[in-house]
């Protein structure tokens, strides 16, 4: 027994100095921080246990690889180090850990160079080559002990009392504390045991999709016909009715260029024309004076993939953070498609790289006629120097303008997302923000200066298509992809929370000479609505899955919902003034009044229970009809239908 003993204190030395130098720094001493010493410990020790089980029950199992299972085990061991320590270094730099779905980035590695830089990453390697050794070491010294024992009953039942300690601890201590401070692997071991559950409720649920569906979440203000009830979301929209809340001038049969510009991290907070304490948009501002603002618009999401499906497809994304959403063959139906049906030419250009979470392949399948990102660009643009993220935002303005003019001829879609305001914020060399104040961190300073520099590029797309005769010719969305705290309820990290500055952004839509009247509508909006209003403005008819509502119409009263599938799995909604958070993992429920608490930081859901068990049921009916549909594949059919006007009565007004 001795011998285990050994192996097992030697194997969990990283983990037990990750646990007192990192998880639990600067947590408050209370009963539960102590119970969570000691059912983390357990964890820890469980882990090298199923080292050791695993390797006994091969070498039992599989005589014939006994010659190779040492350097089998150290390979295995190293590579559970190295997730170990990088887990420590997210933990300790971000307050996250490395969720199951942050692998499906492996591939993309090389574009966070740059924010490593920033974050320090090199302050970690040292830490991480002596823990290295341990692996190493460990069964060197225990091999010839280890090569002696056989599977007892004893040793599987100190395994299994470690297992149940540290699983008790996981979900009877404080989620958030159990979050913080769990084992990394254990605490993946333990997201499979929930998957495995869920999956077992799901298919004992007989929710009817279709119902919930059509009650909850039914765009209004649209003629459609639902052509499949085994695929509730999808339809045929043939138009829209009622009363219009702006206008923009388009002839019968006219076909302007449509250009959609998500502009990195641009959160409304900043943004002059919202009312910013910090506005840094002088050209956003002005062109708000032009085009019709929406003041409380919202990403439905964190992440710039996120954004992609909800923005142009009129869906969220999957509710569960398994990126489902971002696969690169998940089925999709939005306005790619119904601008090529419409005869436009459809092109997504980015300057950061293309192949970060395939974005290649997923636009490539799902619309786009022309795809072209960081390599691309590079090439136009030889002398620029590029960052790990991509090219400044200026070389995507002017590609966008040269690419625009050399085929207006065809009227065009082009997509365009921004780079140079993410993450670490790294300004081109030769551009001058304007001074911020001492007083506020260096981070919020780097972030002002690139969030500036990002409206600047956009002042200088206008320009350039004005220069070249094509502005007049043109309508913009201009939208930010998602926000970014900054350290507003003590977070710096976007996949944190739902509060405003990770969510609400604004949306603006810009013609030169097309809008009949300015407008600022303060009617709370979402990207999910992005689908129908393009539609209605371009008087297109087709298949989509989109349930939002057009922003061009009068709407009843309702509701737009978010959701953060990370860290603590937050899921929020907001109907009038009043929104409302939901998290998941610790059951919190939060209720703010935004016209008396625009900071939120007065939840007044203990006040106003009935209110908040409403808000929580809808939130709920949401996460359950995405998961579902999601998990079962219910999202477009394999074959399109053929729907003919025959289909559509007064009774398919909705």
């Amino acid at each position: 027994m001795t011998i285990i003993w050994i192996f097992l204190a030697l194997l969990a030395i990283p983990s037990l100095c990750v646990r007192f130098s990192i998880m639990h720094r600067n947590l408050p001493l209370r009963p539960s921080l102590l119970a969570s010493y000691f059912t983390g410990v357990c964890q820890d020790l469980f882990i090298s246990f199923q080292q050791f089980f695993l390797l006994i029950l091969l070498k039992v199992a599989l005589p014939i690889a006994n010659g190779y299972l040492f350097w089998i085990f150290v390979a295995l061991s190293s590579l559970l180090q190295i997730h170990l320590m990088f887990d420590a270094f997210l933990h300790r730099k971000t307050a996250i850990r490395m969720e199951i779905s942050f692998f499906s980035l492996f591939n993309d590695v090389r574009c966070f160079w740059d924010s490593a830089k920033e974050k320090k990453v090199w302050r970690f390697i040292p830490g991480a080559l002596i823990f290295l050794i341990f692996p190493l070491f460990t069964y060197w010294h225990c091999w010839e002990g280890l090569q002696q024992l056989t599977l007892k009953l004893e040793w599987i039942n100190f395994g299994l009392i470690l297992a149940a300690i540290g699983t008790l601890g996981h979900f009877f201590l404080p989620k958030k504390l159990s979050y913080a401070t769990d084992h990394i692997i254990f605490q993946h071991e333990m997201w499979y045991v929930r998957k495995l559950f869920r999956f077992i409720k799901r298919k004992n649920d007989q929710t009817d999709l279709n119902y919930l569906a059509r009650a909850r979440f039914c765009s209004q203000n649209e003629k459609r016909h639902a052509p499949s009830s085994e695929y509730p979301l999808f339809k045929y929209t043939q138009g829209f009715t009622g009363e219009k809340t702006f206008q923009v001038d388009l002839k019968e049969g006219e076909q302007p260029h449509v250009i959609f510009l998500f502009l990195e991290s641009f959160r409304s907070h900043n943004v002059g024309c919202l009312g910013a304490e910090r506005g840094v948009t002088p050209h956003f501002d002005r062109l708000s004076k032009e085009g019709i603002l929406f003041t409380d618009f919202y990403a439905n999401s964190v992440r710039t993939s996120r954004s992609v499906v909800s923005s142009l497809f009129g869906i969220p994304s999957d509710v569960d953070g398994s990126e489902a959403a971002a696969q690169a063959k998940a089925p999709f139906l939005g306005i790619p498609q119904l601008m090529q049906e419409a005869g436009y030419q459809t092109s997504y250009l980015h300057n950061g790289p293309i192949e970060f979470e395939k974005q290649d392949v997923f636009f490539d399948l799902h619309g786009y006629d022309v795809v072209r990102g960081r390599d691309v660009l590079t090439k136009a643009f030889p002398k620029v120097h590029s960052s790990s993220w991509g090219l400044p935002d200026e070389c995507l303005m002017h590609y966008a303008a040269d690419f625009l003019e050399k085929r207006q001829e065809t009227p065009q879609f082009l997509t365009l997302f921004s780079i140079t305001n993410h993450h670490p914020w790294n300004l081109p060399s030769h551009y001058e923000p304007p001074s911020f104040p001492s007083e506020i961190s260096r981070i919020y300073r780097k972030y002002l200066s690139t969030f500036h520099y990002s409206d600047a590029c956009l002042g200088l797309l206008i320009n350039l298509l004005e220069e070249k005769g094509l502005l007049e010719n043109t309508l913009l969305f201009i939208l930010g992809d998602h926000g970014y705290p900054m350290g507003e309820h003590n977070n710096f990290v976007e996949q944190r929370y739902l509060y405003e500055e990770n969510i609400r952004v604004p949306l603006l839509i810009y013609g030169k000479g097309r809008i009949i009247e300015p407008k600022r509508i303060t009617t709370p909006c979402s990207q999910l609505d992005l689908v129908p209003t393009l539609m209605d403005i371009l008087k297109l008819h087709g298949f989509n899955l989109s349930i939002g509502s057009t922003l061009m119409r009068e709407c009843q009263k309702r509701t737009i919902f978010f959701h953060n599938p990370y860290v603590f799995k937050n899921f929020g909604c907001r109907t009038s003034k009043y929104k409302f958070i939901y998290t998941r993992i610790s059951q919190e429920l939060e209720l703010y009044d935004l016209e008396k608490d625009p900071g939120e930081k007065e939840n007044i859901a203990p006040e106003n229970p009935e209110l908040a068990r409403e808000f929580l049921q809808s939130v709920k009916d949401y996460e359950r009809l995405f998961h579902d549909l999601y998990a079962d594949k219910r999202i477009v059919p394999e074959e399109t239908p053929v729907i003919s006007t025959s289909h559509f009565s007064e009774a398919s007004l909705h």
